[in-house]
């Protein structure tokens, strides 16, 4: 059995334990930082490997024949001039004309989204987030929106406002170690 001190140990050994609520999505367009402060909620997706039981002589085994993903759930908070469903709503009008019943090639209204899970910043109160910040990234390819969550409106006066949308993709890869510094800051909350 493992000590308290091995855990200690493997923790600070491997940059401390990852936060789920340290996270930075990149949209295909429209204005990365309001996009990134806005929401609320992300899922990094999984993945299955399908199979099929294939029999050998008594006994049966499973061998694979391609894989499954799982859409990915994104929430925004709505501010007043619904900056976040409007892009949302762009998006979808490029992939269904709804006044003339038509739908457009995928190649036209697919796009890459990338989700990062970030770590806090060690020394700094404010930090741009480079890739020093990066724990793990991944790409959807082909992605685009395909459920787009009503809007729950009531009589509570404190209650926000809440959009959530469901990505689609064909496929998801964890980005290499990226480059560069990306296009938002992040506050280290203060203890």
């Amino acid at each position: 059995m493992a000590s308290i001190q091995d855990l200690k140990s493997q923790i600070s050994s491997r940059g401390g334990l990852s936060r789920p609520n340290q996270f930075m999505i990149e949209l295909p367009s429209g204005d990365a930082r309001a996009a990134n402060v806005l929401c609320t909620r992300v899922n990094l997706p999984g993945k299955q490997i399908l199979t099929h039981d294939r029999r050998i002589n008594m006994a049966f085994e499973k061998v694979a024949y391609g894989y499954a993903v799982d859409d990915v759930t994104m929430s925004f908070l709505l501010t007043n001039d619904y900056g976040i469903k409007t892009f949302f709503n762009n998006w979808r009008a490029t992939i269904i004309d709804e006044e003339n019943f038509e739908v457009k090639y995928k190649t036209s209204y697919e796009r890459t989204v990338k989700i990062h899970q970030l770590k806090i910043p060690i020394n700094s109160q404010e930090a741009t987030v480079d890739s020093r910040n990066i724990v793990y990234s991944i790409e959807l390819r082909e992605a685009f929106p395909t459920t787009f969550q009503s809007i729950d409106l009531s009589n509570d006066l404190d209650a926000i406002s809440e959009f959530s949308v469901q990505i689609s993709y064909t496929n998801w890869f964890p980005i290499e170690s990226p480059k560069g510094t990306l296009p938002i800051k992040i506050r280290k909350p203060s203890l």
